[in-house]
């Protein structure tokens, strides 16, 4: 099986190099550190299988998986996640020694990277936490044409199948306008800097925030902000 390997980190790339290379049915063909490097690597040696850390540099204007498929649509992508499970923010946000009842929050746990990288065509996600034997079960089940899910991704996609996790999981019926103020208040904009931003009024600023709040099920601005930075794909049409 011919792999291309991608990290943005010297050492952590030439250790999954090493580990993968062990393998007597595993080949990399190719190293990339970027986003850009990665594309290059699968024109021009397509690789049965991509293993793509999502820490990669160069996603600044587009998501690396995206990015790759638009040019590469055919590509089987394997997903290694930015950290272990404990040191997820999304996983294991800061306050999860208290309730988000008690902190009145939403969205205790969102769409975390590898639930992402799902949802964008990756066919397997691997934590960086787990066990090399993981790794290698997720690459020869996608060079085979199949998925392997890590059990906090799969768990993830099994409760996005459920009323609250198909409300965070689609756009609620937020139109093209809505979802230019949402994006803006996910990264905390006021009422003013979106009306600057999206040259409208204020006054139509509030009332969008008021229609988003109502279509999301939400009390305020800090949920809705909690909300939607923690699930980007309410931001993507159904």
């Amino acid at each position: 099986m011919r792999l291309v390997i991608v990290d943005g980190q010297a050492i952590d790339r030439g250790g999954l190099v090493g580990l993968l290379e062990d393998e007597r049915d595993f080949e990399v063909v190719g190293e990339a550190a970027t986003v850009e490097e990665a594309i290059r690597q699968c024109r021009a040696l397509r690789p049965d299988v991509l293993v793509l850390s999502l820490n990669v540099p160069g996603q600044e204007k587009q998501a690396a998986i995206p990015a790759i498929r638009a040019v590469v649509p055919e590509q089987r992508i394997v997903a290694l996640s930015e950290r272990g499970a404990t040191n997820c923010l999304v996983l294991n946000p800061p306050y999860r020694q208290k309730t988000a009842a008690e902190l009145d929050l939403v969205c205790a746990v969102g769409i975390d990277c590898l639930q992402l990288a799902v949802a964008q065509g990756a066919m397997a996600t691997v934590r960086r936490s787990a066990d090399p034997e993981d790794l290698f079960r997720a690459i020869r089940s996608v060079a085979e044409g199949g998925a392997w899910y890590d059990p906090t991704t799969a768990t993830g996609m099994l409760a996005a199948t459920g009323p609250e996790g198909r409300r965070r999981g689609t756009n609620s019926g937020l139109s093209e306008r809505e979802l230019k103020v949402a994006a803006l208040i996910a990264e905390g904009r006021s009422n003013k800097e979106i009306s600057t931003a999206l040259d409208i009024s204020q006054a139509t600023v509030k009332k969008h925030v008021g229609h988003i709040l109502g279509k999301l099920g939400l009390a305020d601005r800090l949920q809705a902000g909690l909300l939607l930075a923690r699930n980007p794909l309410i931001f993507r049409r159904p």
